[in-house]
């Protein structure tokens, strides 16, 4: 790549420089279609060989252009980076990118439709208690259980229970039953 730039500037008479910022927009628009195109990282990475092949062109043009440019690359770049996350996670397509749903307008609101569904499966988990059921895995102390033929995570009160054992719900903790081995 560096001898193709280096045959090019001279065959054609071109300043290195603007060969720089020719390269240096090719990896900005490469690192913009990243976020949109799944490579798995390869288009980064040719944008990171334009950003490689642009400061090659900056000291080809001059020493202290391409030392400048460098510096300029070292301080603004990560800058860059920052603030373009900055503001790409906090927009709608980045929420529906990373949470995978609707976004939702009023923080407040979304707090409390949390705190409501929360609210609901403590009181569906409060109706198991005193259920009998059987262990599906084996409780160390966390693990399956079936109680009327719906699976649910559980804990187990003391140690641990082996797959298969009867059990009893005995209370609701942080969301997730408690239960107890029956005793034959």
């Amino acid at each position: 790549m560096i001898e193709l730039l280096a045959q090019t500037a001279t065959a054609t008479n071109a300043s290195p420089i603007i060969w720089a910022f020719i390269f240096i927009s090719i990896a900005l628009v490469l690192f913009l279609v990243e976020i949109f195109v799944p490579s798995g990282g390869i288009i980064a990475l040719v944008g990171a060989l334009a950003v490689i092949a642009s400061l090659v062109a900056f000291y080809m043009h001059d020493i202290n252009t391409g030392l400048v440019a460098t510096g300029i690359y070292c301080i603004f770049g990560p800058i860059l980076a920052w603030i373009a996350f900055k503001i790409w996670a906090s927009s709608p397509l980045a929420s529906r990118m990373i949470l995978g749903g609707v976004v939702q307008e009023d923080p407040e609101e979304a707090m409390q439709l949390s705190k409501a569904r929360r609210e609901e499966y403590q009181a569906t988990l409060q109706l198991l208690v005193g259920q009998l059921g059987e262990t599906v895995t084996v409780l160390r102390p966390i693990g399956v259980v079936r109680i009327d033929g719906q699976r649910i995570d559980a804990m187990a009160e003391t140690g641990s229970i082996e797959a298969n054992t009867p059990i009893k719900v005995v209370s609701v903790y942080d969301n997730q039953i408690k239960v107890r081995e029956i005793k034959d």
